[in-house]
């Protein structure tokens, strides 16, 4: 959204020897140009259609390009896509209008993560801005929202930026939304029971999944759980991927 220079290092290999570049600054998107990026991610969805998934997820989250957007750190523009929250989502909603018209709001999610600070995409007062995003979604008849609580990967808490995903949840479902409620990040089998009593539908696990591919039969039996492998997790071998142990019957 705008012309701000990521905060990190350009990464070159020259015979095996790394070479640190300062990262360039990125040109801002012209207001032109948008229409056709939210066409972009209309003709992915009917791709995925087409190639016989059920549904798509919209990636609004964790610094993306339509979390940029969103953000005050990152959306410094001054027109109809920049300043006021009503603007700064003006573009996730543009993609989710675009792509539920071609697909359905049914084969339809979203994932979500208002605080989280990746790649920098920060927002200074981020509850008044995602309780209007989730008032606006409500009438597109999602099947689910998808939820980062905290950070991606790392703390749920998060002192310096407080927020009320309750609130968040509440907004939405009195704005009519019928969709699921999907939390994520850092779940165990005691705080996912606790989730759903309070109010969530779906409970979203990752890494657990990667080292527990029966992660659902082991929920069951509340254990044993594999550990991930940290080390594997961007490998290319079996290792890691397809080489952990099943609970026997």
């Amino acid at each position: 959204p705008s012309a701000i220079t990521a905060k990190t290092k350009t990464v070159l290999i020259q015979d095996g020897v790394p070479t640190f570049v300062a990262t360039s600054e990125p040109r801002a998107l012209l207001a032109e140009e948008i229409p056709g990026i939210v066409q972009n991610y209309c003709h992915a969805a009917m791709q995925a259609m087409a190639a016989g998934f059920d549904g798509v997820e919209i990636h609004a989250a964790n610094g993306y390009l339509i979390d940029q957007f969103l953000k005050t750190g990152s959306n410094e523009r001054t027109d109809d896509y920049g300043g006021s929250i009503v603007n700064r989502a003006r573009f996730l909603l543009e993609v989710v209008a675009a792509v539920t018209d071609a697909i359905g709001g049914a084969r339809t999610g979203i994932r979500l993560s208002p605080v989280t600070p990746a790649n920098d995409a920060l927002d200074a007062d981020p509850q008044p801005l995602f309780d209007h995003v989730v008032k606006k979604l409500a009438g597109y008849k999602l099947t689910y929202l998808h939820l980062i609580e905290g950070a991606t990967g790392g703390p749920r808490e998060m002192p310096e930026r407080p927020f009320d995903y309750a609130a968040m949840r509440e907004a939405y479902r009195t704005a009519g939304g019928q969709g699921a409620w999907m939390v994520n990040n850092g779940y165990d089998l005691p705080m996912a029971k606790d989730a759903v009593e309070e109010g969530a539908d779906l409970v979203a696990f990752g890494k657990p999944y990667i080292a527990n591919p029966d992660l659902v039969a082991r929920l069951k039996a509340d254990g044993p759980f594999n550990e991930p492998d940290k080390s594997t997790f961007y490998g290319g071998s079996a290792k890691g991927y397809t080489d952990y142990p099943a609970l026997t019957d």
